[in-house]
C-alpha cells in the first residue's frame, strides 16, 4: 500500500514509528561519539606520560654519554683521582648532571634538574 492510499491515522503511525527509530538512532550515535570521546581522552593521556618518560630518557642518555666521553677523555686512573669531593659529588655526578641539564634545556624543559633521580 502506498502513502496516497493509507488512512490519516495508518500514516500517522507509520510516521511516529520512523521517528522513534530515528531517536533510537541518535541515541546510538550519541552513545558511541560519548564512548570514543573517553577513549581518545584516554589515549591523550597515555601519550603525555608516553612523551614524558621519553624525554627523561632522552636527557638521561645524554648525561650516561657525558660520563663515557668524559672517562674515555680523561682516562680510568684519571677518573678515580677525580673522585674528590665536588661540593659532595664525584666529577662524574657533575658531567651527568650538566649533560642531562642541558638536554632537558633543549627539549624545552624548563626545571630538568627536577627529572634527575638521585
Amino acid at each position: 500500500m502506498s502513502a496516497s492510499d493509507m488512512l490519516p491515522a495508518e500514516r500517522l503511525a507509520e510516521l511516529e514509528g520512523l521517528a522513534t527509530r530515528l531517536q533510537d538512532g541518535v541515541a546510538g550515535l550519541r552513545a558511541a561519539l560519548e564512548a570514543q570521546t573517553v577513549r581518545a581522552t584516554s589515549l591523550e593521556r597515555e601519550l603525555a606520560v608516553t612523551e614524558a618518560k621519553l624525554l627523561v630518557e632522552t636527557m638521561h642518555s645524554a648525561g650516561l654519554a657525558a660520563q663515557a666521553t668524559h672517562l674515555l677523555a680523561v682516562g680510568p686512573e684519571a677518573a678515580l683521582a677525580e673522585a674528590e669531593d665536588h661540593a659532595g659529588q664525584t666529577m662524574l655526578s657533575v658531567v651527568y648532571e650538566q649533560a642531562f641539564d642541558a638536554k632537558g634545556r633543549e627539549l624545552g624543559v624548563e626545571d630538568p634538574a627536577r627529572f634527575r633521580v638521585g
